[in-house]
């Protein structure tokens, strides 16, 4: 039988404390003393676990990937082949993006330096082996043909989460209708041809929704 480690514990409630306090407040609201304050720690007990709110910052962000990724969700599907799960997964993922979007603000959280930092190592460590893992699964039911799949799921997370981001580029109505289909031929010559109809009307709504913010 597993030990019981109450310092696991401990640093569980500081993330997830963390976590509702940063989604209730906005990341730039929020720092350690009303973390502390909140559990009934010493600042002390806190450095213990976190060497800084940035550390904090970027463990809070890892772990929201972990429990969120929609690529792992997408990976349990069944019935649909390895393209078809990738675009359950980004529809899944964009969904959530409406929904803050229409929320709040995003463009709080991709001017926050450290916040940015973290979302992008994060969605690369965490998501990216989720894709990549899905497309060596397309290749071998013939829904993909990409000869690179590590690297095409890295580039993957870079496009979509950061270069088609309204939020962190500010672009014309044409150059984003521009970069769409830019994608759409990218994705056919690297054999991931995944934007659809759903998935670009869905894009083109959060570029909407950021426009007016």
């Amino acid at each position: 039988m597993p030990r019981y480690d109450p310092s696991e514990k401990t640093k569980g409630e500081i993330l997830s404390t963390a976590m509702r306090l940063f989604n209730e407040k906005g990341w730039s609201c929020v720092n350690i003393e009303d973390i502390v304050t909140e559990i009934g720690l010493t600042r002390g007990a806190f450095y213990h676990y976190f060497k800084s709110r940035n550390d904090l910052i970027y463990a809070v962000i890892v772990q929201s990937f972990i429990d969120g990724n929609p690529f792992e969700l997408a990976s349990r599907e069944k019935g649909l082949s390895g393209l078809e799960k990738i675009r359950f997964a980004l529809k899944f993922s964009l969904k959530l993006q409406l929904d803050v979007a229409l929320k709040s603000n995003l463009l709080e959280t991709t001017h926050d330096p450290v916040v940015f930092k973290s979302n992008v190592f994060s969605s690369v460590i965490v998501m990216a082996s989720a894709i990549e893992k899905l497309l060596i699964e397309g290749n071998r039911d013939g829904s993909t043909s990409v000869q690179y799949p590590m690297h095409t799921a890295h580039a993957a997370i870079f496009i979509f989460n950061e270069w088609l981001n309204p939020a962190i580029f500010q672009m014309s109505e044409l150059e984003f209708s521009d970069r769409l289909s830019f994608l759409q031929l990218f994705g056919e010559q690297l054999g991931m041809p995944v934007l659809d109809r759903e998935l670009r009307e869905m894009l083109t709504q959060l570029y909407e929704c950021c426009k007016q913010q």
